[in-house]
């Protein structure tokens, strides 16, 4: 039950998704399929050695450019995603499906092994995991300011808007890769670093700190293996660490503009009136 309530960022997260109940992971377009099976090759960047660090606004341009492009992105409205979460020791493994719809709904269904389903929501403005029971926990503090901050549909267009206000760090390393690091303040209690590999321009880590009267909110993604779908490349794992609590989800499938029924981002009949 713990990993599960801290499981939404994943997918933007990207992040994050939105599915149907009636979207079978046999229905997926032949594109998506070809993804999953081979990684398309990645866009071209600058040299490592490069001793001009970039600008703010060069670094997101490239950034964008290599995403996709705004007009690709612009034309999604609801995107599924299917996968594997996985512990970090590797003790549990569980199917995740996340439907997600502009603006700002994301709904996750997280099926273990045996059997046991449990459900998180985010409907823009609260959010909530349903356990298996049929219980409704209402998630508060810098929780639901996380989960609200990464449920925008569009966080690649609104981190770019946000981000365009910090200030390149320098170069670090993220694994073996090289990267641009920028910092900026999307929130006067938020401080947020973006990564960006040198050589394709693409995110590979993003790091928030939402800092509260108890402390500091720490909550780290890191994001690999890039593939085409769509138009629009898509990291197929991602590793999410928050509140100590560290998971790897590997994805299996994306589609988008598929059909979304609001009701999914219904509060259960549970909830406190």
């Amino acid at each position: 039950m713990k990993p599960a309530r801290k499981m939404i960022h994943v997918f933007f997260a990207s992040a994050a998704l939105t599915v149907s109940p009636g979207v079978s992971a046999q229905t997926a377009p032949a594109a998506v399929t070809a993804a999953a099976e081979a990684p398309a090759p990645l866009p071209g960047g600058v040299s490592p050695a490069s001793a001009v660090l970039p600008t703010t606004k060069e670094l997101l341009e490239k950034y964008q450019s290599a995403s996709g492009g705004k007009e690709v992105w612009s034309s999604f409205q609801t995107r599924f995603m299917k996968g594997l979460y996985q512990t970090e020791d590797a003790s549990g493994f569980a199917g995740i499906e996340i439907l997600s719809k502009a603006p700002n709904k994301v709904f996750t269904k997280i099926t273990f092994a045996n059997g046991i389903i449990i459900r998180e929501v985010c409907d823009g403005k609260s959010a909530w995991v349903e356990d298996f029971r049929g219980g409704m926990h209402e998630l508060t503090g810098a929780a639901l300011e996380s989960r609200i901050r990464h449920a925008s549909f569009n966080d690649r267009a609104d981190g770019l808007l946000m981000a365009i206000s910090g200030h390149v760090l320098g170069i670090e390393k993220v694994g073996a890769r090289s990267a641009y690091t920028l910092e900026f303040s999307p929130e006067k209690r938020l401080t947020s670093k973006m990564y960006f590999d040198v050589d394709t321009g693409l995110m590979i880590r993003e790091d928030d700190v939402i800092h509260r009267d108890d402390g500091d909110y720490k909550v780290q993604t890191l994001l690999d293996d890039y593939r085409l779908v769509d138009g629009a490349y898509f990291p197929f794992r991602i590793k999410h660490t928050e509140k100590g609590n560290v998971f790897t989800v590997k994805v299996t499938q994306i589609k988008h503009n598929v059909p979304v029924e609001e009701t999914v981002f219904l509060k259960p009949e549970s909830a406190k009136k």
